[in-house]
């Protein structure tokens, strides 16, 4: 009689492991599945060092480190040209100091079919009055698939109204 408890206690726990060993399973496939890429898929300079390329770059001034600057501008949704990009850019302080605060790769694909890094910027730039202006905003990067680069959203493309709402 005391064999068959034994025996019956063993049964249990088998049945628990088998349980939980399906619940892990169970988890794991449905993780694969709703994944739409893979690491051994993502460029191997991260998001993070893009965006300090491109502001150095910015921070260097005239038309060769603009022109290298607008390489990592993803061209996706259209061309900035360079004459206006450089309109835009001719205005940037070169004293200003960015500090990367967070960053995230989205683990699915955007409704579009994009890959997107959102790397967080403090920004501090000089100010007249003695103490630095100092800001923070998100700069999205997307997966260029072809090149294996990641490039910077410089149009927005990929914010969502809510984004410009919680910037504003």
């Amino acid at each position: 009689m005391y064999h068959l408890g034994v025996h019956s206690q063993l049964n249990k726990s088998f049945a628990l492991m088998k349980k939980i060993l399906l619940v892990v399973l169970t988890v794991l496939i449905s993780g694969l599945i709703g994944c739409n890429w893979s690491q051994a898929d993502l460029p191997k300079e991260p998001p993070e060092e893009v965006v300090k390329r491109f502001y150095f770059l910015l921070s260097q001034k005239g038309k060769a480190p603009a022109a290298e600057a607008r390489k990592l501008i993803s061209t996706k949704f259209g061309t900035i040209e360079e004459d206006t990009f450089m309109r835009w850019t001719e205005q940037y302080d070169p004293d200003t100091k960015i500090k990367i605060m967070d960053s995230s790769i989205s683990n699915k694909k955007d409704a579009k079919g994009n890959i997107i890094a959102r790397v967080t910027v403090e920004y501090s730039v000089p100010s007249a009055f003695g103490t630095p202006f100092t800001s923070k905003s998100q700069t999205n990067l997307i997966l260029d698939e072809k090149e294996k680069r990641w490039k910077i959203d410089f149009m927005a493309e990929t914010k969502d109204e809510e984004s410009f709402r919680k910037a504003g």
